[in-house]
């Protein structure tokens, strides 16, 4: 199952299928815990990408996962992703959700 298992079942073979596009992309992210997000969130300044406050981001719903992948790539994804209906942004580009 890898990092995909804490993802809902729905969606599990969409974002395998998606990271399988890029070869070298990996997931950094998937789901996280109240604890996980919480601990993040305290952090955030230094991470150089946006974070959801605890209760409010879709890792936590098995609804998100992060992707590592050249900019270019991310944005290629990204294009793809929003094409099959998931949730993509410039401004977050590892981050996609559905």
């Amino acid at each position: 199952m890898g990092w995909s298992g804490g993802l809902l079942i729905s969606l599990r073979p969409w974002a395998e299928y998606l990271v399988r596009q890029s070869p070298g992309a990996t997931v950094t992210s998937a789901y996280r815990s109240y604890s996980d997000q919480l601990s993040l969130w305290l952090n955030r300044s230094r991470n150089p990408f946006p974070v959801a406050p605890p209760g409010r981001s879709y890792h936590q719903l098995g609804r998100a996962f992060d992707v590592n992948a050249s900019p270019r790539e991310l944005r290629r994804l990204g294009r793809l992703w929003r094409s099959w209906g998931g949730s993509w942004s410039e401004s977050d580009p590892i981050h996609f959700q559905a």
